[in-house]
C-alpha cells in the first residue's frame, strides 16, 4: 500500500507489527492517540538519554574486547538524546512530575512537560492544551512543580 499524501486535515491510521498509532490533526487542535504495547511506557528525553548512556557505559568494555564498534545509528541516537536533555536528576524529575498524576495528569502530559520544560504555568498550558480542562484541580500543583523543576534545569549555552 503506497503512502498517501496528507495535508493535515485527514485522519491518518498506521498499524505496525506490535502497536498502532492514530493521529488526527485539526485547524487549531492537535490530538495524538498512541496505543503502546503491553508493559511499555513513554520516556522523557532525559530518561532515554540516560538509558542509552547506561547501555553504552555497561557494554563499552565488551565491545572493545570483541573489537565491535558501536553503530553510527547508536552514536547518532545517543548524541541526539543528549542534546535534548534539560534535566540530569531523573529521579527528582519523575518524583515532581509523577506527583501530577494524583491531580489528573496523564503519562502523555507528564512526558510532554518533561520534554518541553515550560518555564511558566501559562507556557505549559499553551504547549499542552489538554491541561486547560484540568486547571481547577491541577493549577497550583503544576505551578509548584514547574518552579521546582526550573531550579534543576540545565543552562544551555
Amino acid at each position: 500500500m503506497a503512502p498517501k499524501k496528507n495535508k493535515g486535515k485527514e485522519k491518518v491510521e498506521d498499524v505496525s507489527s506490535s502497536f498502532s498509532a492514530k493521529c488526527s490533526v485539526e485547524d487549531n487542535d492537535v490530538s495524538l492517540e498512541i496505543d503502546l504495547p503491553p508493559g511499555a511506557r513513554l520516556l522523557m528525553d532525559c530518561e532515554a538519554a540516560h538509558l542509552l548512556q547506561q547501555f553504552y557505559d555497561d557494554n563499552l568494555d565488551i565491545f572493545r574486547k570483541n573489537q565491535i564498534e558501536m553503530t553510527e545509528t547508536f552514536d547518532s541516537a545517543l548524541q541526539y538524546a543528549n542534546e535534548g536533555v534539560q534535566y540530569t536528576n531523573i529521579d527528582y524529575v519523575n518524583e515532581v512530575l509523577g506527583s501530577l498524576r494524583d491531580y489528573g495528569a496523564t503519562d502523555e502530559e507528564i512526558c510532554m512537560l518533561g520534554n518541553t520544560c515550560p518555564e511558566t504555568f501559562e507556557e505549559a498550558l499553551a504547549l499542552i492544551p489538554s491541561l486547560k480542562e484540568k486547571i481547577d484541580w491541577i493549577g497550583e500543583v503544576l505551578e509548584t512543580a514547574l518552579a521546582n523543576l526550573g531550579q534543576l534545569k540545565i543552562t544551555m549555552v
